[in-house]
């Protein structure tokens, strides 16, 4: 099973370097792609962590990871849109952000119980 985080850690990091080298889009985009890659991978790590300690407040940190994962996907789309109307991708990135920052807030709310012996 470690064998295979590695390999998922090293080729997303390989496609993201692939993206990041051999792209044509602006820079900015290819910092958003990258991110987006590691906010993912980061929120698969936090589940990994969850099943293997069943701690609580991994679940919200992989749910977080995964939502800004979501926003910088969103993040490369926005500048085709109109920015003018209700329901923008850029309004939806918005709440996606502060959703994130709540579930990051709602991991550190549990208080952590040390098991007596």
């Amino acid at each position: 099973m470690e064998k295979t985080w590695y390999v998922i850690l090293g080729s997303f990091t390989i496609l993201s370097l692939v993206v990041l080298t051999f792209s044509n889009h602006p820079i900015h985009e290819e910092i958003h792609i990258a991110s987006a890659f590691s906010a993912i991978i980061l929120g698969m790590l936090s589940f990994k962590g969850y099943f293997k300690y069943r701690l609580i407040r991994l679940i919200f940190s992989g749910l977080a990871f995964i939502t800004f994962g979501i926003v910088e996907g969103i993040q490369v789309y926005i500048v085709e849109e109109d920015m003018n109307k209700p329901g923008s991708l850029q309004e939806i990135e918005e709440y996606l952000i502060v959703l994130g920052l709540g579930l990051f807030g709602l991991g550190t709310m549990f208080k952590v119980r040390s098991k007596k012996s």
